[in-house]
């Protein structure tokens, strides 16, 4: 499953990924912006993924280079990738939470948030 890039400015984008397949890969795209539409650069900058429960208990955590690339730094556009072995241990039928955090030297934005929710696979 592949998301159309979002476009993400200062404000934190609610982007809710539904029916994600078991021991599918997930992948989507985040294009961030400045409050003029302007690309981001995300040269030096740094990136996080954290999928939790409901219960606040961490289930998976993505980095740069472990599941988050910059596809295009200076277009402010980075690419996040859910394994398919990742995903084939997550619960089926079940919503978990998520957010992506973007950080610029000591700033920290919550640049997308939402829930995943899972679907059983029905082929192995």
């Amino acid at each position: 499953m592949t998301t159309d890039a979002q476009s993400i400015s200062y404000r934190p984008a609610i982007v809710h990924q539904d029916d994600i397949v078991q021991g599918d890969t997930c992948t989507f795209r985040v294009v961030l912006t400045d409050e003029n539409d302007a690309a981001i650069d995300l040269t030096g900058t740094d990136a996080d993924m954290e999928i939790k429960r409901l219960d606040g208990t961490l289930v998976m955590a993505l980095s740069i280079g472990d599941g988050i690339i910059y596809t295009d730094p200076t277009g402010g556009e980075m690419t996040i990738t859910i394994d398919a072995a990742d995903t084939a241990s997550l619960d089926p039928e079940y919503t978990y939470l998520y957010d992506v955090q973007w950080t610029n030297g000591s700033n920290v934005r919550t640049v997308v948030a939402g829930n995943l929710r899972i679907m059983k696979q029905i082929t192995d």
